[in-house]
């Protein structure tokens, strides 16, 4: 292959400065502990099973495990991950670096696999596209052997979906087959969906063109809407769901070709989100009215919706809803010098839900295991993923091992591991948190601090000798209360000591109280909801929803969706030790190279924008303790609940994961108390400042404006809630410390230090492993060192300064 010009070559050789030839020879010493850890792997443990992958030298043995592992999420497990396609960043990234898509059991198992579950498959290949290129601050790479097996994936999916119709509905189809082909009748219900009533939902009828189309349907959020209602003024409301005819979707971009490909099924969720992430590239050339531009983008793409397209997030089973229409008055643009990423707010149902009566029937349908060894029991009607045509012949020709092996030697030796030179810090305008600001910022309207009035920092002072007493109560007794649903320890601690105090806080009257809602968090999600709902021809679908999204291109989304699963990780540690942790955390998803969608979270705003508006909206608040006790007075049990609870998660997250660039922009709180991170482009070791670290040996930030909502260091939420429970999540994750071991070694002996939070090297996953192993003889010692991690974060002269840093640079308030 020839080079490209302006593309250096940066083979593994030692001359070449920041290259490390041995990234991928250090996965067997990096990994090698869990080589000879072979016995009692149960199917359900897929963690130990990703891991022999790396690890195993039989790698059909692995292979042949991971069949029997389940392949979907199961929606009825509290978001308990048990599932094979919770770890696709884990095996795509052993496919690609360790392997280069080399080894045909694998690849037919990823190809077998996507042919059962559409949003395996799907997932697989977004992450697969994500790593077609490797995009550093000095050149792009493209590894051309991902590129060609995309084209084969693509190829091979769009045959085996043929005439389906891709929507939840697939997945129910599928259940209802294996329970006829084994007899199981344990579901049945008179009044539950028989396979004939979805027979024109999921064999693709409702592809064949409608003898009557709804024209308000067709005309509905396109620039044509207004004049249609005008010529027709009359309910254009859908009446029935069947009257919603789910096609295929067509490219915007592509309409010039003329071209129609006859079954575009498993491509449709592709081009949609493609033509997405096209408009934020195009708007980026844009100079002025951008948000204009976007809406009239928007409305295009609403006249190939409905469609059988999805959003791929698990949580609240968002991707088993099919796309209505974009509601494009809703989008935003949020401008930069380079990027211009954009809000987005579809309208969504679910096909398969609507007109039942039974939804427990179809839920507990839709969360039963797919797994390969199961599945070989159906004989499927559809189109066959292995057909012996001459052009797939020609595609499993040009991925034979000796071809991939060959383009090694040309794709893989360009990519150069280099260590992170990171900038000062991007203006945090850039960052997600804009997302979350009522207003746009007016750097002319800045408000100025008096340095004068800044109130004096609360002492720290905590007694050891205190903790080792507070050690001595049974630690456990308030986790064993929970689960056995003794009531609530944390509520009853505030009964006792009533947080409300003659002459604390403000009483707020109705009306200030829903006036101050409004302009601090925006409008209610509810509020939100019942508006667009009330606007939408849709409205009476029994399954109508929406969700809000943050678009993005231009950005490197894969080590923030990595961050998010390490996140989610720590929640369902916390969950599976029954502790009273709160992580409220959104989902990310990295669709290309540059490109992903992100959850927007709603009924929050950042620390910044409420201290904005403190202190020049309603300065009858002395501080953000002050607004919180007197905003939060008629449920503070339960905002105070929300928030310590949240307060720890996140502290544990932040000091495990070394959370970094924690200044108040980057800091939600929520309309119920929780506090909530945003923006992850700082952990494990990476942080912003070139020189000045002023986070440095932070353990995690813990300001005493946070403290001060629980009464100080002194009150007794703090010293017997937020230490305590503090401890009881650090010894939770010690004890689960492998969950984020392995995740964080996997993707290490892959990426290596082309993803900048391991821009340390292999130094990076030591430390992690020492921040859960401190040098202590007893639990007892390790109670202190906890404490000590708590005092040393608390008021920390260097959380402090960064935040005064943020403010004179970005103008962000504390």
């Amino acid at each position: 292959m020839q080079q490209e010009e302006g593309v250096n070559c940066f083979c593994f050789q030692k001359k070449n400065k920041g290259v490390l030839p041995k990234t991928f020879k250090k996965t067997n010493e990096i990994l090698r502990k869990y080589k000879n850890n072979f016995l009692d792997i149960s199917d359900s443990d897929i963690l130990e099973v990703i891991i022999r992958l790396y690890v195993s030298e039989d790698k059909q043995k692995a292979i042949s495990m991971l069949s029997r592992c389940r392949i979907n999420p199961n929606f009825q497990s509290n978001n308990l991950r048990e599932d094979l396609e919770y770890f696709i960043p884990q095996m795509v990234n052993f496919m690609v670096f360790h392997q280069q898509l080399s080894d045909e059991n694998l690849k037919q198992f990823v190809l077998k696999a996507s042919s059962l579950d559409f949003f395996f498959a799907h997932l697989v290949y977004f992450q697969m596209k994500s790593l077609s290129q490797i995009i550093t601050p000095h050149e792009t790479v493209t590894i051309n052997v991902v590129k060609k097996f995309l084209e084969y994936f693509l190829f091979s999916m769009a045959q085996n979906y043929s005439g389906n119709l891709l929507i939840a509905t697939h997945i129910l189809q599928m259940n209802l087959e294996l329970s006829n082909l084994k007899g199981d009748n344990s579901d049945s219900d008179e009044n539950s969906p028989k396979k004939s009533q979805l027979q024109a939902v999921y064999q693709g009828t409702t592809k064949q063109q409608s003898m009557k189309v709804n024209e308000a349907i067709q005309n509905y959020g396109t620039a044509d809407w207004i004049k249609y209602q005008n010529s027709h003024p009359y309910d254009n409301r859908v009446k029935n769901h069947k009257e919603i005819e789910l096609q295929d979707y067509e490219s915007i971009f592509n309409l010039e070709k003329n071209e129609k490909t006859l079954d575009t099924a498993f491509i449709s969720n592709i081009l949609f989100w493609n033509d997405i992430m096209r408009i934020c590239d195009e708007l980026s050339k844009v100079q002025t009215k951008k948000t204009e531009v976007l809406q009239a983008c928007l409305q295009k793409m609403n006249k190939n919706l409905p469609a059988s397209v999805y959003v791929p997030f698990v949580n609240n089973q968002v991707r088993n809803y099919a796309i209505l229409k974009i509601v494009p008055k809703e989008s935003r643009v949020f401008s930069t010098k380079m990027r211009s990423p954009f809000s987005l707010t579809l309208e969504l149902y679910r096909p398969e839900i609507e007109g039942q009566s039974n939804h427990k029937f179809i839920e507990k349908k839709i969360s039963r295991p797919i797994t390969m060894s199961q599945y070989n029991l159906l004989q499927r009607t559809q189109s066959q993923l292995f057909n012996e045509d001459h052009s797939i012949i020609e595609n499993r020709r040009t991925f034979s091992s000796t071809d991939a092996q060959k383009q090694i030697q040309n794709d893989f030796q360009q990519i150069k591991f280099f260590q992170m030179n990171p900038q000062v810090h991007h203006p945090v305008i850039q960052g997600t948190s804009q997302f979350y600001h009522q207003h746009p910022t007016d750097e002319n309207e800045e408000e100025q601090i008096d340095q004068q009035k800044l109130k004096p920092e609360i002492s720290s002072t905590y007694s050891l000798e205190e903790n080792v007493q507070a050690f001595s109560i049974d630690e456990e007794s308030s986790i064993t209360q929970e689960k056995n649903g003794e009531g609530n320890w944390f509520t009853s601690i505030i009964g006792k000591n009533s947080f409300i105090q003659p002459n604390r806080g403000l009483v707020l009257t109705t009306q200030e109280h829903l006036e101050m809602k409004q302009a601090i968090f925006g409008e209610n999600s509810l509020d939100q909801f019942e508006r667009i709902k009330s606007q939408s021809i849709f409205s009476q679908l029994q399954t109508w929803n929406i969700i809000h999204l943050i678009i993005k291109t231009g950005d490197n989304l894969k080590q923030e969706q990595f961050a998010l699963q390490l996140i989610s990780q720590f929640d369902q540690i916390f969950k599976k030790e029954g502790l009273p942790l709160k992580l409220r955390y959104y989902e990310v998803l990295s669709m290309g190279p540059d490109c992903g969608i992100i959850e927007m979270i709603k009924n929050a705003t950042t620390i910044d924008s409420l201290q904005k508006h403190l202190r020049k909206d309603y300065t009858q608040f002395k501080n953000f303790s002050d607004f919180f006790r007197s905003f939060f007075r008629h449920k503070i049990d339960q905002a105070l609940e929300n928030y310590v609870q949240s307060l720890v998660a996140y502290g544990l997250v932040c000091y495990f994961l070394q959370v970094k660039d924690r200044h108040n922009g980057n800091i939600l709180l929520d309309s119920e108390g929780h506090l909530i991170h945003i923006d992850f482009g700082f952990f494990l070791s990476i942080a912003p400042g070139k020189g000045v670290e002023f986070e440095k040996n932070v353990p995690f930030k813990l300001l005493s404006d946070y403290i001060e909502v629980l009464g100080g260091v002194q009150g007794n939420l703090f010293k017997e809630n937020f230490r305590k429970l503090f401890f009881q999540g650090f010894k939770a994750c010690q004890k689960h410390q492998k969950e984020i071991l392995l995740l964080a070694e996997m993707m290490y002996t892959g990426h290596g230090t082309t993803l900048p939070c391991f821009s340390k090297g292999e130094q990076t996953l030591k430390e992690l492993q020492l921040r859960f192993n401190p040098k202590v003889q007893s639990s007892a010692e390790l109670y202190v060192h906890v404490q000590e991690l708590i005092d040393k974060s608390l008021d920390n002269w260097r959380a402090r300064w960064y935040d005064k840093f943020q403010y004179f640079a970005q103008g962000i308030f504390y």
